[in-house]
């Protein structure tokens, strides 16, 4: 568990969720991999959409369930309205929607269940702001409400404060997304932030992308704060003073995406989903913790920074078929997302995020460490990808190869009909293939990926099919 007693030797750890509303399914993703590094943390700690998780971690879930969990959770549970009739007061409503599907459908599918927060006997933390006092109030598992649990995700303008015992309760994303210093208080000797709300470069226009950067503004610059107050008391335990018990200097550790995660509208309108933000999340918790700094990050505002994306060409495919797995018959899907991603005229980059459900495991193992390839082979475009998975404990190499024609059969509806898939041991001299064959994508799947494929413009407008059509062509011609 990921959550557990540490011995007096241990490093204490704490685990900081921040928020990033719906797009926290990401924080799965890394859950996971923390989960498979033998990670433990004797502290953990929600602020805004990270309570979602540090709940269900509060409610005894293990990180393969939280994931599965998200997976399977109905996007449209989130959108709660109000009476018709308030909408015709727009000024003067308390918020956009209310709370009432988060209470009734996301938390009990989430497997949030307040009698096992209050149950837990480690310490889990969660950040509410109490608007009536104007402070951020960290609240301990053993005495949190649901109701606080509602107002620490209740995002100003779209969703109404809660009053607990005559304050006033809102999500605390205004005043911080994170709360570091709570997790000093603690004494933490090590902090592991994970990050999803995103630092920006670029000032985008719309209603929609300025509400983004003023909460991006806002949780970014009480983060460099909180890094100032850690930093000088690194400063007095370096001088032999103890801070909070501490006698070593405090480490950070930062996870997060290397580009901004789409936006909660992305995920109403299917142009991702929250299975691809997990295997996100699990691709580049992998990849940090395989060049994991040892002595930390350097805490100032380059450490959430993202690039400026340029234009970003996203879509996805679903690949089945019967395979044989431990002598039996049974079904084999292979969920793969691709990210291209135009920084300028002559630089580019692919990403792919990708995971394998074995029916009869009733499991499904999330991708890492990909590598792609392409090469030109009788006129036709050959894409293929290696990487690691592991799969119920057992590590394996994947190899997945597609042919494809170009961007008009793209267009058509005519690629990625099918896949050469590969799957064999990690470990051994000339391991044999344990799963072998081919997988292919319905007509009606195609369709679907077709439909949700996505363009965003370098200034944040949505391109048109002429525009997706040329980054379909220079995808097929980008040479990896």
């Amino acid at each position: 568990m990921l959550i557990g007693e540490s011995n007096k030797a241990d490093t204490r750890r704490s685990l900081v969720l921040a928020g990033g509303g719906m797009r926290v399914a990401y924080q799965a993703g890394v859950l996971m991999a923390l989960e498979e590094a033998g990670m433990t943390f004797h502290h953990a700690d929600g602020t805004s959409g990270g309570i979602f998780n540090s709940a269900m971690l509060a409610s005894g879930l293990d990180s393969r369930t939280i994931a599965q969990r998200w997976r399977k959770l109905k996007i449209k549970y989130f959108l709660s309205t109000r009476r018709v009739g308030e909408y015709l007061k727009l000024w003067k409503m308390e918020g956009m929607g209310d709370a009432d599907n988060i209470r009734k459908k996301v938390f009990p599918h989430l497997g949030i269940k307040m009698e096992s927060v209050h149950k837990l006997k480690m310490p889990v933390t969660f950040n509410v702001c109490n608007f009536t006092e104007k402070s951020v109030q960290a609240i301990p598992a053993p005495v949190v409400t649901e109701d606080h649990l509602i107002a620490g995700v209740s995002l100003p303008i779209f969703m109404p404060a809660i009053k607990i015992n005559g304050d006033w309760y809102i999500d605390a994303v205004w005043i911080k997304d994170a709360n570091l210093m709570e997790a000093v208080k603690r004494g933490a000797e090590e902090i592991w932030l994970v990050w999803a709300i995103g630092n920006y470069p670029s000032y985008l226009g719309g209603a929609l992308h300025q509400y983004v950067h003023s909460i991006e503004m806002s949780a970014n610059g009480a983060l460099w704060e909180e890094f100032e107050q850690i930093k000088l008391l690194n400063h007095l335990i370096s001088q032999g003073e103890a801070v909070y018990g501490q006698k070593k200097p405090i480490k950070l550790f930062v996870i997060k995406p290397p580009f901004p995660l789409p936006l909660d509208s992305d995920l109403f309108f299917n142009r991702v989903s929250t299975r691809e933000l997990i295997n996100m999340g699990y691709e580049h918790a992998k990849t940090y913790l395989h060049n994991c700094p040892g002595d930390g990050e350097v805490m100032d505002n380059q450490v959430t920074k993202t690039p400026d994306t340029g234009d970003v060409l996203s879509f996805r495919g679903t690949f089945v078929n019967l395979i044989e797995w431990g002598g039996k018959s049974t079904k084999l899907r292979y969920y793969v997302y691709f990210r291209f991603a135009e920084h300028t005229e002559q630089e580019y980059h692919l990403d792919l995020f990708s995971s394998v459900f074995i029916a009869n495991l009733k499991t499904e193992s999330p991708v890492f460490f990909h590598i792609i390839r392409k090469r030109n082979t009788n006129g036709n475009i050959i894409l293929e990808a290696e990487a690691d998975l592991i799969i119920t404990g057992t590590a394996y190499r994947l190899r997945v190869e597609w042919v494809l024609k170009g961007a008009i059969s793209y267009m058509m509806g005519l690629e990625f009909k099918k896949s050469s898939f590969l799957i064999y041991p990690k470990s051994g001299v000339n391991p044999k293939p344990v799963c072998e064959c081919v997988l292919y994508q319905s007509f009606l799947d195609r369709v679907k990926a077709l439909l949700s494929t996505h363009l965003r413009r370098r200034d944040g407008t949505k391109g048109g099919l002429l525009k997706k059509y040329a980054m379909m062509s220079k995808f097929m011609d980008y040479e990896v």
